[in-house]
């Protein structure tokens, strides 16, 4: 259904809610599964990537359906082989168009015994019963970091641990980072060279943890604060040392004009101006900020490269070729490559006024797209209800600030 976002001269004073990260609890449902915590007393993410893992994980299915989590899908995949279980896994239409065949090899040749069902190389499978024993795999790092941090979830429960090395340069490696910080706040270490990961055998001891807010999801608004300069926005529950990558929004929009404040429960942010040179920013280790940085650009009609998106190309949608038609739609002219996106020139606002952007089924297209409402005038958008994969609330909070959702 058509929405349309239109956005107040000045924001309300309020404080925003961030879900908590979709990406910490996500790793965390396994670590408690593997250490038979329960899943009792935490702040679990609402989006819907948790739930459906934690729901799979609660119950038994003949065919387990990830939907669209493709972090959900890997990360059961080795938990399942790990169990020994005969099981389907599948998903939506756009997660079985997402490659798996790195990770079915790896746990193959750890002793799973793994079937694609349909198209080789892609979901749905087939997982046959199995005992997994090998110790030591070589991997493929380049479509996805969430393979290995699948295999690091499971490795302190196999016979005798496990070796992972890898044969090209890893892409998002602060989430395996993110991974093997998990790991060690549960008393399970790591041991990290250069080109591998070592896991002795183990178990999971229970701790005192609580997940902390998303910053994935409050890059959206950073951007609003930096492009409604001198009003603040007060983001609760944000902190830093939170294990996660996109933490590096506290460097890069220091750059874009927005002072940060900490506060007793999380931090309030205040845009000042915006700067006046191109920038360029490598995205490799924090894809997720990218979208949001594309669009502040072309509001502000300032010239930004963003490299290190490789991996944009096989996420909800193809979401580099997304960009360069939803902002080319509002007049700016936008360049990519297979792992680059260039903001060469912004939006122009007549060109908003007549048209409805397409969010492909993405919440991060949404999220994003939403932000052109920030040129001043209204943005109408196809289908808000993505929004829903990582941040449930997304426009209930933009309400609190006195931005209209109709």
């Amino acid at each position: 259904m058509e929405t349309k976002i239109v956005f107040p001269a000045s924001f309300a004073e309020s404080k925003i809610e961030l879900p908590s990260s979709k990406s910490v609890s996500n790793r965390l449902l396994l670590i408690h599964e593997l250490g038979k915590f329960g899943f009792g007393e935490m702040n679990w993410s609402e989006a819907d990537d948790t739930q459906v893992l934690k729901r799979l994980l609660e119950n038994k299915y003949e065919v387990e359906d990830c939907k669209a989590g493709g972090t959900t899908f890997r990360f059961l995949l080795a938990l399942r082989c790990l169990q020994g279980q005969e099981t389907l896994l599948t998903g939506s239409p756009r997660l079985i168009e997402r490659p798996i065949k790195p990770l079915v090899d790896a746990l193959n040749s750890l002793g799973a015994k793994i079937e694609y069902l349909e198209k080789e190389g892609f979901p749905p499978l087939k997982l046959n019963p199995c005992s997994l024993t090998g110790n030591e795999i070589e991997i493929s790092s380049s479509i996805s970091s969430q393979f290995i941090s699948a295999l690091l979830l499971i490795a302190p429960y196999l016979p005798a641990g496990l070796i992972i090395s890898w044969i090209d340069q890893p892409v998002s490696f602060s989430y395996v980072q993110m991974t093997i910080q998990l790991m060690k706040q549960y008393g399970v270490d790591v041991i990290q060279n250069e080109f591998s990961l070592q896991v002795s055998k183990g178990t999971y001891q229970v701790t005192d943890f609580t997940i902390p807010a998303d910053w994935s999801a409050a890059v959206f608004f950073f951007v609003m604060a930096a492009l409604k300069t001198n009003q603040s926005i007060h983001l609760k529950n944000l902190k830093s040392n939170s294990f996660q990558g996109d933490e590096k929004l506290l460097d890069w929009m220091q750059q874009w004009g927005v002072e940060c404040k900490v506060v007793e429960d999380g931090l309030v942010v205040e845009g000042k101006r915006i700067p006046t040179r191109d920038l360029e920013y490598d995205f490799t280790n924090t894809p997720d900020l990218a979208q949001a940085f594309a669009v502040m650009a072309a509001v502000s009609n300032r010239r930004l490269l963003l490299t290190g998106l490789s991996t944009l190309i096989g996420k909800e949608t193809n979401r580099l070729l997304a960009l360069k038609t939803e902002l080319e739609k509002a007049g700016a002219e936008i360049a990519i490559t297979h792992h680059s996106l260039e903001v060469r020139k912004g939006i122009r606002k007549e060109f908003l006024d007549k048209t409805i952007f397409n969010t492909y089924d993405d919440h991060r297209m949404v999220m994003a797209l939403s932000l052109l409402g920030l040129s001043g005038t209204p943005v109408v958008l196809d289908d808000i209800s993505p929004v829903s994969k990582s941040f449930p609330n997304y426009f209930v909070e933009l309400g609190k600030m006195g931005v209209e959702v109709v």
